[in-house]
């Protein structure tokens, strides 16, 4: 058992629709709207991080755009619904003790990415990244251990209910292309040698998990929160005889209760063994089969061609 190595910035990120809303105002919610919320700081052991340079917009029944990140914190009532977010601009994160500096980081959420507002709820909105670092941070950034899972899902064509079929939450995913997303803040590893294949499994905290593009509304109600805060089991193999390892399992984030499934089923990779002959555990391009399910809807198929696998 092992404790990974690299660390994940999480930024809660909002747009602010048309016109400008000072640091110290306080949003009237309305009744239709719901609220969303912007920490653009936040602290951790003695270090301060903070988003700087980003422009966000934001699209959906209302559209926004904010261009001012100057501000620890925004807030922002809009219209309850479906949105998508963009972030642009010539955006870096540094810590605030050291302003003018870069830290490096990695963007692995999508981008645009989706999420939903309800009526008088309070939002806040995520984009991850991966930074190396040391520490346990606040709500606007957080950094933690652990790894991600994402790509870009290309959906076959979808065929139209019939008249008396159970709701098909699934129909407008029919031939697009979904970015997604799966992070967890940390994971154990376990090693095997069993038969002829030395084996690890990885086992995650709860995951966030997201989904960029044009999301249809009842897949970011329906589907995603039953797939929110779950964890995975994780398994690579590598052969005994061979010089280089290969990713062997299925990506599986599922709710049995709910009746909510992803399912990734990648093509074999090498991927490199360490001097004990077991995988390496970085990051990997790999290529899968992907499978949405959810309840009474027949399951959608799409393939994943540059999918990414970062275990630490």
């Amino acid at each position: 058992m092992q404790r990974l190595k690299w660390f994940v910035s999480a930024i809660a990120l909002l747009a602010l629709a048309c016109g400008e809303v000072s640091e110290s105002s306080t949003p009237v919610i309305r009744e239709g709207e719901g609220l969303l919320e912007l920490p653009l700081v936040s602290t951790s052991a003695g270090r301060s991080y903070k988003l700087v340079g980003a422009t966000f917009a934001i699209t959906g029944p209302q559209n926004a755009t904010i261009t001012d990140t100057s501000a620890e914190s925004v807030s922002l009532a809009l219209m309850a619904g479906t949105y998508s977010i963009q972030m642009n601009g010539e955006w870096h994160v540094e810590r605030t003790d050291a302003p003018g500096i870069t830290v490096p980081v990695t963007l692995v959420s999508p981008n645009p990415m989706a999420f939903t507002l309800g009526e008088g709820e309070t939002r806040p909105v995520r984009f991850l990244f991966k930074v190396p670092g040391d520490a346990t941070a606040d709500v606007g950034i957080s950094v933690d251990s652990g790894g991600w899972i994402s790509g870009t899902i290309d959906f076959g064509p979808r065929y139209q209910p019939f008249p008396g079929d159970p709701p098909d939450i699934f129909t407008e995913l029919s031939e697009k292309s979904i970015p997604f997303v799966i992070s967890f803040e940390s994971a154990t590893v376990t090693r095997s040698n069993e038969y002829s294949t030395k084996d690890v499994q990885i086992q995650t905290s709860p995951v966030t998990f997201q989904l960029g593009g044009a999301v249809p509304a009842v897949v970011m109600q329906q589907f995603v929160p039953a797939l929110q805060g779950r964890s995975m089991n994780l398994f690579m193999g590598a052969y005994s005889s061979g010089p280089s390892a290969t990713f062997l399992g299925t990506i599986l984030l599922e709710n049995v209760e709910q009746h909510a499934r992803f399912e990734l089923n990648p093509q074999p990779i090498s991927i490199g063994v360490d001097s004990e002959g077991y995988p390496l555990l970085q990051s990997f391009p790999f290529t899968a089969n992907a499978v949405f399910s959810g309840g009474s809807s027949p399951s959608i198929y799409g393939d994943v061609s540059n999918g990414t696998f970062s275990p630490q």
